[in-house]
């Protein structure tokens, strides 16, 4: 391998001999007249002028099932246009563009352009568009959805329970809980200088749509129902860059706007109620901004020692008003400390001496990383009186802006030991200090160690094992006015824990032609110190992957992928009840296999399949004896093949075929409708089951 020395070295000698080259032939030139065109590449293929292709025609859909439509975009049964393509041009000068754009037709779709000239300049574009839809088979009697404002229906009669509510059934309306996301991104680099370029980057981002939220009156009821989701998020991206020899520095601009234009929702109360609470009110999601100045650089002491590091520094702030403590006219006099929150978080991330790498010699390594990482909460800290749920004015409490400062170090060896043979090892120490949380201080040290085979071309291995120990100070909960926890209670990221983690690979090539990958990794935390709470996880993964080419015209892939995670956590309702204990078990096995072949210059088909179970059991252990909860299940069987055929050097037809079949289980929310619970209103959301078909035929005409 070449030295950065010997590739300067060689990249100057080039560079002079190219000088010498080109001055040699301007000068023949000049003297001559020469007509350069009999210096032209006969042999050598023509890339320049424009290439492409264009795929249009219909698809159908089988079924208008949302889970299906998620991220796909087709959430309606019936025809579609399938409307595809691809644009490239270039010449001999150095000018180029590309377009590229997929599905057009549907809500999902995307457009891509970028052109510009070598070395000069680019400009860049982008236009796409996301569907997400939730709540499958909700149902809802308020009317306004997608609106600040939900109301009843004139003819509601409110009750005291959902199953007293002797209009609902005949009142449910459909409602389809789904954002729709458009993204612009628009940019441009420059290079001005030798060693310089600019880059701007600008995006814009709109959502809309609803999903879904609940609220409601203490003790007594609350609803779910459709809320508005109309955001607007506006981003710029600038970095100015130089680049040398032997260093390069890096100076980043980015600023964000998020703005909600609803700031808040109210509903009619569809419970019986008190004249003063038969409408209600909550806030949404609050306007804000985010801006950050980053450097960053790296630089090659000599050959053998590089040295890169970054700094950044940045602000989010959120001024949005405050909507009064409740709408309930009682409490109209309550009076907030300020009228808006006035949040301010300045964030710094400092790597000082970032990474440092150090080749010792021939055989060894040395790394070292640094960082350190501050958010310091300048928000005002105020005494709230909230009034919950619009009834039960509080004692008052604090606001918690909490703020930290996280250090991280780490260094490492990389020892070749023999030619088959790669030894590594390292230690990592992190330091989280925090106000105003349960924990203050936390220090968590990792070994790691890892070993590389390579004994001959066909078999590649490695097995790395970590263990780390995390240590805390004392558990302190804030006295803030605010609800109190168990003083036992220990949060699974604010607690002692031993963790544990293995991962081994192992590469298999018996025949040039097949590919066995193994892989298994293995993660173990142990929470000893906590009475209460979480109290130990397991992770196991097991996977299998082989790809066998038969001939130079068939591919053929398989997979077989499990994954096994399990948790035991100890709780209890008070500071003198009984602990009950909890276990949960979640099992995923994943299946895949598949061809892609091209028959000829002609045709080209590939076929793929993928099969998912997943099960997921809770069992709680308490003095009741209580039976296990019915296990969370998803089954899913996705099998696609395309088919493609080139009729002549211009026109041809692609053929597509998908078929998903969806199978889901939840007994949280299967079987309880909107009604089920007598206290709340609910969406009477369902797992979703389902069988659909795509089917899509085009033509394809080249250019």
């Amino acid at each position: 391998m070449k030295t950065f020395k010997n590739i300067q070295k060689s990249t100057f000698n080039k560079f002079i001999l190219l000088s010498i080259v080109l001055a040699g032939l301007s000068s023949i030139a000049s003297a001559n007249d020469t007509d350069f065109s009999k210096w032209k590449c006969k042999l050598c293929p023509d890339y320049s002028g424009w290439t492409g292709d264009v795929a249009f025609g219909l698809g159908f859909v089988s079924e208008d099932d949302l889970r299906f439509a998620d991220f796909r975009g087709q959430d309606e049964q019936g025809l579609y246009l399938a409307i595809d393509g691809r644009a490239h041009y270039q010449d001999a000068d150095g000018y180029y563009f590309n377009l590229n754009s997929h599905n057009l037709g549907l809500d999902s779709r995307q457009l891509e352009i970028n052109g510009g000239h070598q070395g000069k300049y680019e400009y860049r574009f982008g236009w796409s568009e996301i569907s997400k839809y939730r709540g499958y088979g909700s149902q809802t009697p308020f009317l306004g959805a997608g609106t600040d404002n939900l109301t009843l229906p004139t003819d509601w009669v409110p009750a005291v329970s959902t199953d007293q509510m002797t209009q609902l059934g005949g009142l449910l309306l459909n409602t389809s809980l789904k954002t729709h996301r458009k993204i612009l991104d628009a940019g441009v680099t420059w290079k001005f200088a030798q060693n310089w370029e600019y880059r701007f980057d600008y995006q814009k981002q709109k959502k809309n749509g609803t999903r879904p939220f609940a609220a409601g009156l203490f003790f007594n009821n609350a609803s779910q129902f459709p809320v508005p989701v109309d955001f607007t998020t506006d981003q710029i991206d600038m970095v100015l860059s130089w680049l040398g020899k032997r260093s390069q520095v890096r100076i980043g601009l980015i600023g964000s706007w998020f703005d909600n234009a609803n700031n808040s929702v109210t509903w009619q109360n569809p419970f019986t109620s008190g004249a003063n609470t038969q409408t209600l009110r909550a806030a949404l999601e609050p306007d804000n901004k985010y801006y950050q100045l980053s450097v960053s650089g790296a630089f090659a002491l000599s050959p053998k020692v590089k040295l890169s590091g970054s700094a950044s520094i940045g602000e989010m702030s959120q001024d949005d008003q405050f909507i009064p403590y409740s709408i309930n006219p009682l409490f109209s006099d309550a009076q907030l400390p300020r009228t808006s929150l006035d949040a301010q978080v300045d964030t710094s991330t400092f790597n000082l001496s970032g990474k440092l790498s150090a080749r010792l010699n021939r055989k060894l390594t040395f790394t070292a990383r640094v960082k350190f990482d501050e958010r310091d909460n300048k928000t005002p800290v105020d005494l709230y009186t909230p009034v919950t749920t619009d009834l039960v004015p509080s004692a008052g409490r604090l606001n918690r802006p909490y703020s930290y400062d996280k250090e991280k170090y780490s260094a490492d060896l990389r020892f070749r030991a023999h030619r088959v043979v790669k030894l590594s090892t390292g230690v990592k120490f992190e330091n989280l200090d925090r106000t105003l949380q349960a924990v203050e201080e936390s220090e968590e040290t990792t070994l790691w160690g890892e070993i590389k085979l390579n004994p001959n071309a066909q078999v590649q291995g490695r097995i790395k094992f970590e263990d780390s120990k995390r240590d805390i100070s004392d558990y302190l909960q804030p006295d803030d006015g605010g609800s109190v926890d168990h003083p036992l209670l220990r949060k699974f990221n604010q607690a002692d824990r031993d963790r544990e983690r293995l991962q081994v690979e192992i590469n298999i090539y018996p025949i040039e032609a097949l590919g066995i990958n193994l892989s298994f990794f293995h993660a173990r935390d142990d929470y000893e110190e906590s009475q209460i709470g979480l109290q130990k996880s397991d992770e196991e993964s097991y996977t299998i992957d082989l790809s066998y080419a038969v001939g130079t015209k068939i591919n053929l892939y398989a997979f077989l992928t499990e994954d096994d995670i399990d948790a035991e956590l100890v709780n209890a309702t008070g500071v003198n009840a009984i602990p009950w204990n909890a276990i949960t078990k979640d099992s995923i096995t994943t299946a895949g296999l598949g061809l892609s072949t091209n028959l000829n210059k002609k045709v080209s088909l590939g076929l793929d399949f993928v099969s998912s179970n997943s099960k997921g059991d809770i069992s709680v252990q308490t003095d009741q004896n209580e039976a296990p909860f019915s296990p969370l299940r998803t089954n899913l069987k996705n099998a696609r093949i395309h088919f493609d055929y080139q009729v002549n050097d211009h026109w041809g037809y692609k053929l597509y075929t998908e078929y998903e079949k969806y199978y889901s289980k939840d007994w949280a929310i299967d079987g309880v409708g909107v009604d089920g619970i007598g206290s709340v209103l609910t969406l009477g959301t369902q797992s979703p089951n389902y069988s659909a078909w795509i089917f899509r035929l085009q033509a394809n005409y080249r250019f």
